[in-house]
């Protein structure tokens, strides 16, 4: 077997802690252990495909494996290709890991994916993990966006491999999700044989399906299984959850109003430009000496420039940033609905192998949520100091455009 460094660090870490059990049946000794007894740990480290059996790894333990192994991953997206045939035309993506091991790489991958395996990925794990949060995918083209897109189809591209990437970068993050069987095949597996666990995915994925809970309904208020009343951090999570949610929609109408704004005065100079230029030209038809309109147009110029940067940055960075996390907390909103819908199961049934899926599901809602915000924090804030850096950016380079037209045309220099 492989010795990989995820079972390097188990195996310290047994030796280290004798008194650690990751199966009840365990009954050999820590410096004892062999090949098998590995692998079982490392399966307990996944939740179980079956939704009648769950093992959940301690969120603590995971960080410390991985601080041991001192191993990263890290994964990219771009190199799009276009494919068109009588019958289809896609895009493929180049999707390349490296894996890292005490900052030395140690492998690599490289597989083309179209956004139709990220689509087949993206609904495998929410069936397999109904209560992990798992990062959204960039949205298909509505009727709107698409004529918009054929415009730029260039842009478009380049954002959806951002949206790509960020994906598989968040699901590597996830100490759980990364080690997951398919999303190790979608990102090593051949095309051939990608596609053939996609067809065996279809009939798992059709008897799977997470049950729908309508959203009309406060199932929070319903007691837990056993008589136990619902914990009241889910109750202050899902107050939470939408609060974030109304904020950035404010927030999202906002920016879209300030942007349209941005719009306008951005066409306002782009007039005023072509009226310095109409004046630039009537003057050079009489004198061929070089213009002190020349200097306004070439300050202008910047203006126009800055000002369409600006307005790409706020909607590319900014505004998408924001719908994403839109998105993000209904995926929370919808785990904790299932969550909840589970808790309804188990006081109607008093099951217990239900009760005991409903105190993994807890933790798990629990576990994700934390690393869900920290990641949301460090994302956010990134988000807005790029934001914060660009206006200042914009502001100085307009000052500077005119400060350098003023130059030119101070008095001094008017003498001839």
């Amino acid at each position: 077997m492989m010795d990989d460094p995820l079972s390097r660090a188990l195996r310290e870490e047994e030796e280290e802690e004798d008194d650690l059990n990751f199966h009840r049946n365990n009954h050999s000794t820590q410096s004892d252990l062999n090949d098998s007894d590995v692998n079982e740990k490392i399966s307990s480290l996944s939740i179980s495909h079956s939704h009648n059996e769950w093992m959940l790894p301690s969120t603590n333990q995971n960080k410390e494996e991985v601080d041991i192994g001192c191993e990263k991953t890290t994964v990219y997206v771009g190199d799009p290709k276009k494919y068109k045939s009588n019958l289809d035309s896609f895009i493929t993506y180049l999707v390349t890991t490296k894996i890292f091991n005490d900052g030395v790489k140690i492998n690599e991958l490289n597989v083309r994916r179209r956004y139709n395996d990220f689509i087949w990925l993206k609904n495998l794990l929410d069936i397999k993990y109904p209560y992990n949060i798992i990062s959204p995918l960039p949205a298909k083209h509505t009727f709107s966006k698409k004529l918009h897109a054929v415009a730029d189809d260039g842009e478009f591209i380049r954002r959806r491999m951002i949206g790509l990437e960020n994906f598989l970068r968040r699901i590597i993050d996830n100490p759980v999700i990364s080690i997951d069987s398919s999303v190790q095949l979608f990102l090593s597996a051949d095309d051939d044989t990608l596609h053939s666990a996609q067809q065996q995915a279809q009939q798992y994925q059709s008897t799977s399906t997470p049950p729908i809970v309508s959203s009309s309904s406060n199932p929070f208020r319903q007691p837990m299984g056993r008589g136990k009343p619902i914990p009241s951090e889910f109750s202050r999570t899902e107050n939470q959850i939408q609060t974030l949610q109304d904020n950035f929609r404010k927030l999202q109408r906002l920016i879209r109003k300030l942007e349209t704004d941005e719009a306008s005065a951005k066409i306002e100079e782009e007039h005023l430009l072509a009226s310095f230029r109409q004046w630039l030209d009537i003057e050079r038809k009489y004198d061929e000496n070089d213009s002190f309109i020349n200097s306004v147009c070439d300050a202008q110029q910047r203006i126009v420039e800055n000002h369409d940067d600006l307005l790409k940055f706020t909607d590319t960075k900014f505004i998408e940033s924001i719908n994403e996390y839109i998105l993000f907390t209904s995926i929370v909103q919808d785990i904790l609905k299932r969550r909840a819908q589970l808790s309804e199961n188990v006081t109607a049934t008093d099951n217990e192998q239900m009760f005991d899926q409903l105190t993994i599901a807890n933790e798990t809602i629990k576990a994700d949520i934390q690393l869900w915000t920290e990641s949301k924090d460090k994302e956010l804030k990134d988000v807005f100091y790029s934001m914060a850096n660009k206006k200042v950016a914009f502001y100085n380079q307009s000052v500077d455009a005119w400060e350098q037209a003023a130059a030119k045309l101070a008095p001094s220099n008017n003498k001839r």
